[in-house]
C-alpha cells in the first residue's frame, strides 16, 4: 500500500490520535501547534520539546500550508482543534511583521471546544518582525526596530550556515535558550517603558507554558 494511500493516511491519523490520548492520560495535555513556517518553526519546536523532556506524542505540529497571515492561521487552528476534538491546548506560532496581528488576537479570544466539552482559547505566539528575531535573541539583545531581512542578516553573523530548512535549528541555538528567554522578558519591559511595538516576541511565554504543562504532567 502506497504511503499516500487514503487508507494508510487515515491509519496514521488514527495512530497519532491514539498516541495523544495515551499521552494525555499520563498527564500531559494534548497540544496542537499551528506554525506559519513550513520548516523552521516546526523543527525548532520539535527540538525544544525534546530539550524540555516533553513527550512528542502529546504535541501535534502543523504548518500553515500556504496560510501566512496571523488571522488565517488562527482560523486554521480553530478549525483543526474543533474538527479533531482530542486536543486540550492550541497555539499559533506566527510572524507579526506583515501585520494582521490585532485581528488574529481578537479572533483568538473566542473559545473553542473539544470532544470532552472543555473550552480553551487559541494562544497566539507572535514574533516581530520574524521568527529569526527570536533566534537572534539566543545570541544578543536587540531592542532597536528591524526588518525581517535585517533580523536574518544579523542572525547569520552568529550562524553563518543558517538555513530555514535546517532540521537541527534548535540544536544550533540550544546553548542560548535561557539567555533568549531572559532577553525576551527584558525586551517586553523596555517596550512597555518606551511605548514601542517592535521588535518583540512571545516565545519566552510560550516556553514557560510548555514547561508548566510538563511540570503538571510529572506530578
Amino acid at each position: 500500500m502506497r504511503d499516500d494511500h487514503p487508507r494508510r493516511r487515515q491509519k496514521l491519523k488514527d495512530a497519532h490520535r491514539l498516541a495523544r490520548k495515551k499521552a494525555s492520560r499520563r498527564g500531559m495535555l494534548a497540544t496542537l501547534i499551528i506554525c506559519e513556517g513550513e520548516e523552521t518553526e516546526p523543527n525548532y519546536i520539535r527540538g525544544l520539546c525534546d530539550h524540555l523532556g516533553i513527550n512528542r506524542a502529546a504535541v501535534h505540529i502543523e504548518s500553515g500550508e500556504g496560510v501566512t497571515d496571523p488571522e488565517g492561521l488562527v482560523r486554521k487552528a480553530r478549525k483543526k482543534f474543533t474538527s479533531d476534538g482530542n486536543f486540550d491546548r492550541v497555539f499559533v506560532v506566527c510572524d507579526a511583521g506583515a501585520g494582521g496581528l490585532a485581528e488574529a488576537l481578537k479572533l483568538a479570544q473566542n473559545p473553542v471546544r473539544n470532544n470532552a466539552g472543555e473550552t480553551t482559547n487559541v494562544v497566539v505566539v507572535s514574533s516581530h518582525p520574524s521568527f529569526e528575531f527570536w533566534l537572534l535573541l539566543h545570541f544578543e539583545y536587540r531592542a532597536s526596530p528591524c526588518t525581517a531581512v535585517e533580523a536574518l542578516r544579523d542572525l547569520r553573523r552568529h550562524l553563518t550556515n543558517y538555513e530555514k530548512s535546517d532540521p537541527q535549528v534548535f540544536q544550533m541555538v540550544e546553548s542560548g535558550l535561557e539567555q533568549a528567554c531572559d532577553r525576551a522578558q527584558r525586551l517586553k519591559h523596555d517596550l512597555n517603558r518606551t511605548g514601542a511595538a517592535s521588535p518583540d516576541t512571545d516565545m519566552a511565554e510560550f516556553i514557560r507554558l510548555l514547561r508548566e504543562m510538563k511540570q503538571s504532567a510529572d506530578k
